[in-house]
């Protein structure tokens, strides 16, 4: 996670003063007249200062806990175990930390010991363990950061582990409590996040070299740090990511940790820095891949003057949304939103807040935004595979609706929201979001009919070695449940079994499941029954006599309806009544 030499900075990828135009599919947004000037409208007269808000510190980034076990590494570091699930870690004992410190900003990092599934919960140290996470490790997962704003207890946080697991955590910055109205330390959140570096536009930076993050004209030159999410895409080897300030040497610390193969992004707070060539970050990129960096907002230097604008108030880590308790993923293209409580509602510009995605369908990215307000082509977070669950935090904007999350992927969405920014919420100016219905599940699936005692897989393929082989054909060109036409099933039917040997015996009303597999569940209902011809135009124009989203069963018969004869259809037809996300 750390390098002994660093190369000079020869990748410089993108210079803000000759963007324009689009990078790939997601656009850079605001130039650096527009970010200045919405950055200013956030800065408003100081008034009443909000009880509990304080300003934000940086500090040089260091390592406050290691708990491997690594020959001729220094042990302790400023942390005790409460058990081997269990670290408590001391903040404002820590030299150079100011002892009045409210909250503090770490990067967490989660190292696997081979247990598989896992979460992290970061919270005041003494405090129950809320219901809450603060990164999450897959199965496949050797390392994971995560940024983490968290109140403090006692001058310190606990973290908890589901399983046991190694813990790493970099202090990035602290809170200090404040009564009246101060210059520095201030967020100014930019009305809409906007896209600094994407350097898919060239090579793809190699292990080792260094990108830089150039802010200059977006951020006023004594500004303390910047706020943004850093992604990684498609790294070439398992790694990870340094953001540090321009022209000081790669720290002994990480930000961003990233499997061969995967997209990943954190959440940044990162010190500015500034040398020759202007004011920004640099990235040291230890994995290999493109890298993109997202700008939300910067904490203010004394040229901004005082204000009690863009103070932050910490709270304990609160769940504020939670899909699964709805039972209903968040699918392609679709919208989640919340409210916020008072007074966040009135008297906040953005909050902190860990969102975090589960039960992922396929690859994808995630975007908060203030809600019923114009989305811009930024990411919080990404996906690359289903059946993750994936944490990222984010400061993100609100409006008097609350935040918004869309999703360029499917799958559950939670948002913990751990303190928020005093100032004004923008005004929703659009409608919520309709979010389309999910498309046809996939296949294959699981055919369930009570009434048969059937449970039964369906397949594409082959009609023949399909029904030969024991499964049900999804007869090609026809439907898939969930876009609202007919989808056809064949099976087997004859004299010595198969499966669909007494379909005759079901009932009107009689109820048939199928089971896609991205955990979707559908409810059908018989309301039609028909014997045809074994040509195909009059079964499939059979099928087709009942309007709506209807599955029909299509079996071998006589005429009677009883089996079997290769000279007749039976065909019952089943009409759809609810699906389910059962994921």
């Amino acid at each position: 996670m750390s390098s002994a030499s660093a190369p000079s900075p020869t990748d410089t990828l993108l210079s803000l003063d000759r963007v324009s135009g689009s990078f790939g599919r997601r656009a850079f947004i605001a130039g650096a007249a527009g970010a200045v000037a919405g950055a200013t409208l956030l800065s408003g007269a100081a008034h009443a200062v909000e009880p509990g808000a304080s300003f934000f510190q940086v500090v040089e980034q260091r390592r406050l806990c290691d708990t491997r076990n690594r020959p001729g590494a220094p042990a302790g570091f400023g942390y005790q175990r409460l058990g081997d699930k269990w670290s408590r870690v001391g903040i404002t004992s820590q030299p150079g930390v100011a002892p009045d410190a409210v909250a503090a900003v770490l990067s967490v990092t989660a190292v696997s010991r081979g247990a598989g599934w896992n979460f992290v919960t970061v919270f005041p140290a003494g405090e129950p363990m809320p219901d809450t996470s603060s990164l999450n490790l897959s199965a496949s997962d050797g390392a994971v950061a995560n940024l983490v704003t968290i109140k403090l207890g006692g001058g310190g946080v606990d973290l908890i582990s589901h399983v046991g697991c190694d813990l790493i955590v970099d202090l990035i910055g602290v809170y200090r409590p404040t009564t009246t109205p101060v210059d520095s330390g201030r967020l100014v959140a930019f009305p809409s996040a906007f896209r600094a570096l994407d350097t898919r536009s060239g090579p793809q930076p190699g292990v080792g070299s260094i990108s830089r993050v150039n802010l200059n004209g977006l951020v006023p030159g004594d500004a303390t740090a910047v706020v943004g999410t850093l992604t990684a895409v498609i790294a070439s080897t398992s790694g990870y990511v340094t953001a540090y300030p321009r022209g000081s040497g790669v720290p002994d610390t990480s930000n961003l940790n990233v499997g061969a193969g995967e997209t990943r992004a954190v959440g940044v707070i990162t010190r500015l820095g500034s040398d020759g060539s202007g004011l920004g970050v640099d990235l040291y990129n230890f994995c290999g891949s493109h890298l993109l960096f997202d700008v939300v907002g910067y904490m203010t230097g004394p040229s901004n003057g005082s204000s009690s604008d863009g103070l932050f108030v910490p709270i304990t880590p609160t769940r504020m949304l939670d899909s699964r308790r709805d039972k209903m993923r968040s699918w392609h293209g679709g919208t989640k939103q919340f409210s916020l409580p008072a007074p966040i509602n009135t008297r906040a510009q953005a909050v902190a807040m860990n969102l975090t995605v589960s039960n992922t369908v396929d690859a994808g990215f995630f975007t908060l935004y203030a809600a019923q307000t114009p989305r811009r082509e930024v990411s919080n977070l990404n996906v690359t595979a289903s059946g993750q669950t994936v944490a990222n935090h984010a400061i993100c904007r609100i409006s008097n609706a609350g935040v918004a999350c869309f999703s360029y992927g499917a799958a559950h969405i939670i948002c913990d929201v751990m303190g928020w920014y005093t100032g004004r919420p923008e005004t929703a100016t659009v409608g919520p979001a309709v979010s389309p219905s999910p498309p046809g599940g996939p296949i294959p699936w699981v055919v369930e009919i009570p009434r048969l005692g059937l449970s039964h897989w369906v397949v594409d393929g082959n009609a023949e070695q399909t029904v030969d082989s024991g499964k049900t054909w999804h007869w090609t060109g026809t439907g898939l449940v969930g876009q609202g036409g007919n989808s056809v099933l064949f099976g087997h039917r004859t004299e010595a079994g198969g499966p669909y040997r007494n379909q005759h015996l079901i009932r009107g009303g009689d109820e048939l499941f199928i089971s896609t597999s991205d955990q979707r569940r559908y409810t059908y209902s018989k309301v039609g029954e028909y014997i045809t011809s074994k040509y195909a135009n009059d079964i499939l124009g059979a099928t087709r006599r009942i309007g709506g989203e209807t599955v029909s069963l299509v079996t071998c018969s006589n005429s009677n309806r009883m089996s079997t004869s290769l000279e007749y259809r039976l065909i019952t037809t089943f009409s759809f009544v609810r699906w389910d996300d059962i994921g």
